[in-house]
């Protein structure tokens, strides 16, 4: 199946309904395109759209976003969403989708200095069924990737310039990655529809969230392999795990940085090998917890859980 006539909240969602056609990176007319010029300045998305929504289905309030022209990547205007404090709402933007193969999400996003950004991709149509993935894009510039609370990958963003954000979702061959500024972020299994993403003003949860969404772009694309580093075949194995003072690990590459982080991006220890074929024992000395072990050889990178207990 490759369109799905949907009813959200008493909007007929139906795919391809573009709004804009200017083509696509993969040679594909967008199913449904959006830069917001059609609009007046003020006017609720939710209200004045035939596809985006809000997460609890209210539209024309204070969940729903305004289309703005203080910042724009393309035309004079784009959606502005922001929270009225840090770590909550009240914007909580929904686009239903709803696909059941290979395609690409796309915009363009502009984080002001000194605020953040919010989205996640849900696996059901309807919202709050299950999470997918969240994104946050910090004050500080990190951009953290996680699922089921647990951070998984890390990038940046530069505040005050407009980032593009490719989300390319593969139910058929359970895949999904994430390109940021046309950087590979991550790839991960995803096995569900694409139900929808979620614009949330909650930002990164320390300071205000604020940013500004343009050129949405819904797409066809190629399908989803299993990631760069399996790509290249980049292998990593290592144990015990759980492990408490030490780990063994190996790699079909001879050589290589080995990164252990903290879920918090912080790397607890680094080391250069060039063993990793035969093994390389590497001590730890760390507390209790879930770290993140990753290889980087040869401009190609892969990334396992590890689980410290002692």
């Amino acid at each position: 199946m490759t369109i799905l006539q949907l009813n959200f909240n008493m909007k007929q969602f139906i795919l391809p309904c573009a709004i804009l056609i200017f083509g696509s990176a993969f040679g594909q007319t967008p199913l449904f395109e959006e830069n917001f010029d059609s609009y007046a300045v003020g006017d609720y998305i939710g209200d004045a759209s035939s596809v985006f929504t809000t997460w609890s289905g209210t539209t024309g309030g204070n969940e729903d976003a305004q289309v703005s022209d203080e910042q724009a990547n393309s035309g004079t205007q784009s959606l502005k969403i922001f929270g009225a404090v840090a770590g909550t709402g009240p914007m909580d933007i929904y686009l239903p989708i709803g696909l059941e193969t290979a395609y690409e999400v796309s915009y363009n996003m502009y984080v002001p200095s000194g605020y953040s950004a919010y989205i996640n991709a849900q696996e059901a149509l309807t919202p709050a069924v299950g999470w997918a993935f969240d994104l946050v894009f910090a004050a500080n510039g990190q951009i953290v990737f996680s699922i089921d609370q647990v951070n998984l990958s890390y990038g940046s963003f530069t505040p005050d310039e407009w980032t593009s954000v490719s989300l390319r979702m593969d139910p058929v061959n359970d895949r999904a990655e994430i390109y940021i500024g046309g950087e590979y972020l991550a790839n991960f299994p995803f096995d569900e529809i694409i139900g929808g993403v979620n614009f949330f003003g909650f930002g990164d949860g320390i300071t205000e969230g604020l940013y500004y969404i343009d050129d949405v772009v819904v797409v066809e694309t190629d399908d989803v392999i299993n990631g760069l580093e399996e790509a290249t075949q980049l292998d990593l194995a290592f144990g015990p795990n759980p492990a408490n003072n030490y780990i063994q690990l190996s790699s079909n590459a001879s050589n290589g940085i080995v990164r252990i982080m903290a879920l918090n991006g912080q790397i607890v220890k680094e080391i250069t090998t060039t063993n990793l074929i035969s093994g390389t024992r590497i001590e730890l000395d760390l507390d209790n917890g879930i770290y993140l072990v990753e290889l980087t050889s040869n401009g190609n990178r892969t990334m396992r859980k590890l689980v410290i207990s002692k």
